[in-house]
């Protein structure tokens, strides 16, 4: 089955939802129907959080329509409604298929955000090892320069090429997935262990790409 939860933000501290719409397809129901049945329903989704929703334009290559509302749905607010649905076979395999990812994806931000904030801890000795680095002074910026190093090894990207993958500006450890993140720290803790070598930078990226390090003590 295709994608039926998605990420309010690409941050870490995102929220899962679903939609209206892909309730209706993969319930087999019209969509003014299970908006009719939100509606009808609103005081108590609301209850379980706010009922945000969007204004959908039809797209290009229609044509004419109108722009459809298009209602966004925590789990619990999903897990509700879908409840108010009669259990045909599509229904079933549906809410099945809609719980197993709604549990994929609250664990995989759980694990970024663990991730995150072990990160977080190694901050610290990343910078004292930048401060303590004895040829930080040959490189105009050399914190950001290690830092857009980690990420390209970690993502294929520079720092500004992800912010621009999300269009968010934020800390690159909340844009980077799981196996991002696993990757980053890995590099990160070579990088701390180079600088206490008094590698230089050319020393650093070679080593980071899988080269061998020399340097003399």
């Amino acid at each position: 089955m295709n994608e039926l939860v998605f990420k309010t933000t690409a941050l870490s501290t995102a929220e899962p939802y679903t939609t209206s719409d892909i309730i209706a397809e993969y319930s087999n129901n019209e969509h003014k129907s299970i908006r009719k049945l939100i509606e009808t329903h609103k005081t108590e989704i609301e209850r379980l959080g706010v009922l945000e929703f969007e204004i959908a334009k039809p797209p290009k290559s229609s044509k004419g329509g109108r722009p459809r509302k298009i209602y966004h749905l925590n789990e619990k607010q999903a897990t509700f409604l879908i409840t108010l649905l009669k259990n045909t076979l599509n229904v079933v395999a549906f809410k099945f298929e809609l719980t197993k990812q709604f549990y994929s994806v609250r664990e995989e931000l759980k694990q970024r955000h663990s991730l995150r904030l072990e990160d977080k801890s190694k901050r610290k000795t990343l910078t004292d090892a930048i401060k303590e680095w004895s040829l930080k002074d040959k490189y105009p910026h050399p914190y950001s320069m290690l830092t857009n190093l980690l990420c390209k090894t970690a993502t294929g990207l520079t720092c500004k090429q992800l912010k621009e993958r999300y269009g968010v500006d934020a800390s690159i450890t909340e844009l980077m997935t799981v196996e991002e993140l696993g990757n980053y720290q890995q590099a990160e803790n070579k990088v701390i262990a180079m600088l206490s070598l008094n590698a230089d930078y050319q020393q650093i990226k070679a080593l980071l790409s899988g080269g061998t390090l020399q340097v003399a003590i």
